[in-house]
């Protein structure tokens, strides 16, 4: 290919950018707007471009989660995991976990209100090395009695107590009284129950 070629083909794919970004930004108005049925097609024909271009992952991730919030709102949830899903392997491959922590809690949110809990734990587990890496110790004790709520209603107790326990530790680490007091309680109710189990074996 030629200079000229080359040229010529580089000006038509900076169109083609220029032109997604403008549909992108009239999407998020339509969003804003209350039009999200427009606003969805809008964010696909973007999203289109944006996938057909190189080095645009970023708005990719973007307009996935703009689709995945849409569908939310619109209460379709099984067709908004599979775009958070999206988003999020960007946001991980792109080391940006500030954001594919937000995007997990968005999966996990969205599974459990379906109520599948085999699908929400791995995403607690990916939350959680993502907080830990990031030092919030907060969020850390969060997903862990997340992922202890899931294996005491699958009834893994001795699972479910490890979580509990490991979030005790650090939240009476960490200072967070009131959430260590509730853990406790929690874990004393399933130690008794387990006990109770054992004598009536």
């Amino acid at each position: 290919m030629d200079k000229q070629a080359a040229s010529t083909v580089k000006a038509e794919k900076d169109k083609e950018i220029s032109m997604a970004e403008l549909i992108y930004q009239e999407a998020k108005i339509m969003s804003a707007q209350g039009r999200s049925l427009d606003a969805l097609e809008k964010f696909d024909e973007a999203l289109e471009i944006f996938e057909a271009a190189d080095g645009k992952e970023v708005e990719v991730a973007n307009i996935c989660e703009q689709i995945g919030d849409l569908r939310t709102i619109r209460g379709n949830f099984k067709g908004a995991i599979p775009a958070y899903q999206r988003a999020l392997t960007i946001c991980e491959k792109n080391n940006d976990p500030v954001s594919a922590v937000l995007l997990a809690e968005k999966i996990i949110d969205l599974y459990r209100q379906l109520g599948n809990l085999d699908r929400v734990l791995p995403y607690y587990f990916r939350a959680l090395e993502l907080v830990e890496k990031l030092g919030d110790i907060g969020k850390a004790g969060l997903y862990l009695t997340g992922i202890g709520d899931i294996y005491q209603k699958r009834n893994e107790l001795d699972k479910a107590l490890d979580a509990y326990r490991t979030a005790h530790g650090i939240y009476q680490g960490a200072a967070f009284r009131e959430r260590a007091e509730i853990l406790e309680k929690g874990i004393k109710i399933i130690e008794e129950a387990m006990s109770a189990g054992d004598i009536n074996k």
